[in-house]
């Protein structure tokens, strides 16, 4: 919903403009309201409305003043005048300070409710473009800029205060969270399912309370991130909330998590792991797996551990190091809960332990590499994986690796990602789907890893790509 902001010294018009349209199927929410323009400002530098309607004349400060310095904030705020005089001057200078439209009291509906669908398309326009560069500069392997970042957020509505700091809270789950009205936020999709709220230092207490009052039923998990006072954290606070919110994976319950989990005794597990790695002894991954239902009792375990895990058995057992998982999203998919990993791994080690694994041949059959391809080539815009195509093709993950090293002269990771950046490449030229939904149609779970993935190959971000293929619209 967008928010909107009322002005006007007479309550009557005030009271008319929130009947003339229905402002909630139009995608709209009224916050607040105020009968001056000095009150007005105040409401506009603390709730950083999407679009204010604003008489022309009133006591403190005029129509024409409040949008000259709301617009000077830099928050990317739209303004509609109402008026009742119909002025040319007064028009013009509206227009000149950033006024979207001057409409003329007595209102009329279809006018009304045609700039209220202007204003809606062009700030769509733009919110997307911001969060896209916010996005691109986050991830970004240089330490961005804080002024740049703050500037960003400025944009999208979020004033960073460096008295009170900021904090982040991801919901993993397919909707959006209701927050407080009084909660400024501003929210950003880091992947599929998965969105990061960016609020005030000071506020999170009033957000966490909302979500234990009300935890939404589509909702897996909620993180919560420490206070930071340097934007240029924002990213690592980010990564902190996301752990955090995954951790239903470990538990198996669904809830909300504070980023100050601690991974004790893994250091034990990685030595279970070389000592099994060494003696390929089944009585190693007996210990193993006590150790890892330990931990998880103890909540020593988090789902950083487990992916840590994962990784280190397809790299260290399996050799497998294109199969390597990136994010948070792609564990909880391919399992669901920690004890299907570990049933999984346990296998694994165990089939480690009992032969010296699987290799493929020098005759190996061209035709099972062919339907391995061809699987892939239908299902890369799928959470694929190594494994996946393994167990579908009835064959050993390292012998499919070792076919791709020698018929394709390329790592099925290497293959599989060429797929999806030829696809994502043709939809960001072909369509006006945003960078994060061509993100998830071409297989990717989490924003991060496709923007990242996306410039290494490409050389550029994928707006940068849409904008030199497509030119500047």
């Amino acid at each position: 919903m967008l928010k909107v902001l009322l002005i006007d010294d007479e309550k009557w018009v005030v009271q008319s403009l929130k009947t003339i349209v229905d402002w909630r199927s139009l995608g709209y929410e009224i916050i607040a309201e105020a009968f001056n323009g000095v009150d007005g400002y105040e409401q506009i530098k603390k709730l950083s409305p999407d679009l204010v309607l604003t008489d022309i004349r009133m006591p403190g400060m005029d129509g024409l003043e409040l949008i000259r310095q709301g617009s000077a904030l830099n928050r990317d705020i739209g303004f509609i005048v109402t008026s009742g005089y119909k002025e040319f001057e007064y028009a013009r200078k509206a227009l000149q300070y950033g006024a979207l439209s001057y409409l003329l009291k007595p209102f009329d509906e279809e006018e009304f409710a045609a700039a209220l669908e202007q204003f809606g398309q062009k700030h769509l326009k733009n919110k997307a473009m911001w969060q896209m560069e916010l996005l691109n500069r986050l991830q970004d392997n240089d330490t961005p800029s804080g002024g740049h970042l703050q500037e960003l957020m400025m944009k999208l509505g979020f004033e960073w205060d460096v008295e009170v700091g900021a904090a982040v809270a991801v919901v993993v789950g397919p909707i959006d969270v209701p927050i407080p009205t009084d909660v400024p936020y501003l929210a950003l999709q880091i992947g599929k399912n998965v969105k990061a709220y960016i609020v005030k230092g000071d506020c999170m207490a009033a957000l966490v309370e909302s979500f234990d009052a009300y935890f939404p039923e589509d909702v897996a998990g909620i993180g919560i991130s420490s206070v930071i006072y340097d934007s240029t954290q924002l990213m690592d606070a980010i990564g902190e909330a996301n752990a955090a919110a995954h951790q239903f994976f470990v538990t198996g319950n669904r809830g909300i998590w504070h980023a100050v989990l601690s991974g004790g005794g893994v250091d034990e597990v990685i030595e279970i792991l070389w000592k099994l790695h060494q003696t390929r002894s089944t009585t190693c991954v007996d210990e193993l797996s006590a150790k890892i239902k330990t931990l998880i009792a103890e909540s020593k375990f988090t789902i950083r551990n487990a992916v840590s895990l994962y990784n280190w058995v397809l790299l260290h057992v399996y050799k497998l190091e294109e199969e390597q998982l990136w994010t948070y999203q792609q564990l909880a998919n391919r399992f669901g809960y920690v004890n299907d990993m570990m049933a999984h791994v346990e296998s694994m080690l165990r089939t480690y332990c009992d032969r010296s694994g699987a290799t493929a041949s020098s005759s190996a059959p061209v035709s099972t590499f062919n339907k391995i391809v061809a699987y892939i080539d239908e299902h890369f815009r799928e959470d694929l994986s190594l494994q996946t195509v393994s167990e579908t093709m009835d064959v050993h993950p390292s012998y499919v690796s070792q076919l791709f090293r020698k018929e394709a002269s390329e790592t099925f990771l290497q293959h599989v990602t060429r797929k999806r950046m030829v696809y994502a490449s043709k939809l960001l030229k072909e369509t006006n789907l945003s960078v994060q939904e061509i993100a998830e149609s071409a297989g990717y779970l989490d924003y991060f890893h496709f923007a990242k993935t996306f410039k290494k190959m490409m050389g550029q971000t994928a707006s940068q790509y849409r904008e030199i293929e497509r030119g500047p619209s």
